[in-house]
């Protein structure tokens, strides 16, 4: 499929220094809503931040569930020690299977030194030992265990491949909404304290990023601050918003005027008012992105929990 990238302007091309604000924008600093500064905190680049809670979402669920069904005794590194005997109480068939030999778990009980009963349960194969049978046992902290057996059924290596390639697509997923945290961040600021100016279209150029099969295209204007150029670059599967005019109002940050952002190449979801320039965006949008990240959160603290108590 190609993509035709001319584009044909119906009115004149005006004049760099003369350009034509289309909307009222009041001088910095301008009132920015909560709900607009969540949406562009949360949504800067909605498919891509979707996709990234998504797929952080869908490997944290896997790091759970090795952390709650596997368990993380084995997955922690610990200095264990020689704790003395203990006896076998009671030997249960579990539901496990490793190269399918059953796992069964062992029960035991030993005195601690101290005059304390201690138990636990160490994981093994079948015929390991039997009830009534002594065994040598390890400490870590509070922790105890058979010697030569396992805190978890299915032991650190599936604990680890689950857990590992469940955190690998955690961390990859987060990545697309912290880039819009901060990317929402400077357009907040931009819209807060930024210059308006026009900015005259300059080109457009697809990128290597594609939805369905069709290119992100990159739309690049140019305008001038005290005798200098720079570009302003807005991204956008649809460009009919951004290439319907020859200009469109940028705000630039007087500090560091190549800062820029292009209003028409905000989100969609938010709107200016043609008469007030106030910056408003539908509650409901943010409801699937808030959603999302309260999902994703609570797994984080779930695991973060999990893990102090495995300790």
């Amino acid at each position: 499929m190609s993509y035709n990238y001319d584009i044909n302007f119906p009115l004149p091309e005006p004049p760099l220094d003369d350009m034509l604000i289309p909307q009222h924008i009041g001088d910095a600093p301008r009132e920015v809503p909560l709900s607009v500064r969540l949406y562009l905190r949360l949504c800067s680049n909605v498919m891509g931040v979707l996709f990234g809670w998504f797929f952080a979402g869908f490997g944290l669920m896997f790091v759970l569930i090795s952390v709650t069904a596997m368990g993380l005794g084995d997955a922690i590194p610990r200095n264990w020690v020689d704790a003395g005997k203990g006896t076998i109480t009671n030997v249960v068939e579990t539901d496990t299977r490793i190269n399918d030999s059953k796992i069964y778990a062992y029960h035991f009980e030993a005195n601690n030194g101290g005059g304390e009963k201690v138990s636990g349960i160490s994981y093994g194969y079948s015929g390991m030992h039997k009830i009534g049978d002594e065994v040598a046992l390890e400490k870590a902290g509070m922790r105890y265990r058979i010697q030569g057996l396992t805190l978890t059924p299915c032991g650190l290596l599936i604990v680890l491949i689950f857990g590992g390639f469940g955190m690998l697509f955690g961390v990859v997923g987060l990545g697309f909404p912290i880039h819009s945290w901060f990317a929402g961040g400077k357009t907040i600021y931009l819209l807060h304290e930024g210059t308006a100016i026009g900015a005259r279209f300059l080109d457009m150029n697809p990128t290597n990023a594609k939805v369905n099969d069709r290119p992100v295209m990159q739309v690049n204007f140019e305008y001038q601050v005290d005798g200098e150029e720079y570009t302003a670059s807005a991204y956008a599967l649809d460009t009919s918003r951004l290439t319907d005019t020859h200009y469109k109002m940028v705000l630039y940050d007087p500090m560091q005027p190549e800062r820029s952002v292009v209003l028409d190449g905000l989100p969609s979801g938010v709107h200016i008012e043609d008469l007030t320039g106030r910056f408003w965006v539908n509650p409901l949008r943010l409801v699937l992105p808030l959603l999302a990240a309260t999902i994703v959160c609570g797994q984080i603290i779930a695991i973060v929990v999990l893990v102090i108590r495995a300790i």
